[in-house]
């Protein structure tokens, strides 16, 4: 899980050696290391070579041992943990649940909420204790706009780290906490055929735009006997509609490379997509991106013209 992080430097544990606590120190201002948090460092070049998720997974392992002993690593720093993505940025502080806070707590590192858990809530990730994926996914519900819910809790059913109905089970043990009709509405949307963070906010914008309901990941079968298959993020029989989602990591990784050049997976989509079209119960085919995510009436028009009624 945490094998391919750097090691963390921890200058707290060189106290009887105050030369080499004092080498950390001047590593940090010759700009060698990189100071995490206090007392903690890493490799300045592997720092800057580390993803965002991977930033605040080094973050995670540099805070928790000066925890409190019952606080659990919790919210998006146990969906960094989970590989659960994530549309906002990782965030700059750890997140836990400290049952025995009444109240939250913002430090420089950490942000500590109140909150009981149960043994069922908890998981080990050695070397660290974090919230089990269904909490995970309640916490985050309970606390994320429903754009950052959904993806999530998408992400979550479709990998298989938990059930919607976990979920739920988890946050009927909340009570009635501020935010969960919307939790509830998000974790009702989620399902497990959106096949990446772009497909998930796609949906949640075609809902957003009344779009009707598609169907996910159909299926269009060719070739003798039907041996290959086609497969669409978004249909609408109804209208003979398809769209897809196109992330840049689409042609690079999964099923659409393999070990072909950038160049010829370009060349091959093009192929797929005119066989695509060419089919007799297709009558338009469109295409959408991330920007376009972001200004929804570009998506709307871009439908409309491939013949899907929008309200």
């Amino acid at each position: 899980m945490f094998e391919h992080l750097p090691h963390i430097i921890r200058s707290a544990r060189l106290e009887h050696g105050r030369r080499e606590s004092e080498a950390v120190r001047r590593g940090v201002q010759r700009g060698e290391l990189v100071r995490v948090c206090r007392g903690a460092a890493v490799d300045a070049a592997a720092w800057r070579a580390a993803s965002s998720r991977d930033r605040h997974l080094i973050r995670v392992l540099a805070v928790t041992p000066r925890l409190a002993p019952r606080a659990v690593v919790s919210h998006a720093s146990a969906a960094a943990c989970w590989g659960i993505p994530a549309l906002a940025p990782w965030p700059s502080r750890v997140h836990v649940v400290d049952p025995d806070r009444s109240t939250s707590q913002t430090t420089a590192n950490v942000v500590r909420h109140p909150g009981s858990l149960t043994p069922e809530d908890l998981r080990s990730l050695p070397p660290i204790t974090v919230t089990s994926p269904a909490r995970t996914g309640a916490d985050l519900a309970l606390t994320s706009p429903f754009r950052d819910a959904v993806v999530a809790l998408d992400a979550l059913v479709q990998r298989g780290l938990a059930t919607a109905d976990d979920v739920r089970h988890a946050l009927d043990g909340r009570g009635s906490p501020r935010g969960m009709p919307s939790a509830r509405r998000a974790v009702a949307f989620a399902t497990p055929e959106a096949e990446s963070p772009g497909e998930s906010l796609t949906r949640v914008v075609l809902h957003e735009l009344g779009a009707p309901p598609p169907t996910l990941q159909k299926r269009f079968p060719w070739g003798d006997g039907d041996l290959f298959a086609d497969i669409v993020d978004f249909w609408w029989p109804r209208f003979g509609v398809v769209l897809e989602f196109d992330g840049r990591v689409k042609y690079a990784e999964g099923r659409w490379s393999g070990r072909r050049s950038a160049e010829q997976v370009v060349v091959d989509e093009k192929i797929r997509e005119d066989r695509i079209r060419n089919r007799p119960e297709v009558h338009g085919f469109a295409r959408t991106v991330w920007d376009e995510l972001s200004h929804p009436p570009r998506l709307a028009a871009n439908l409309r013209s491939a013949g899907l009624p929008l309200p």
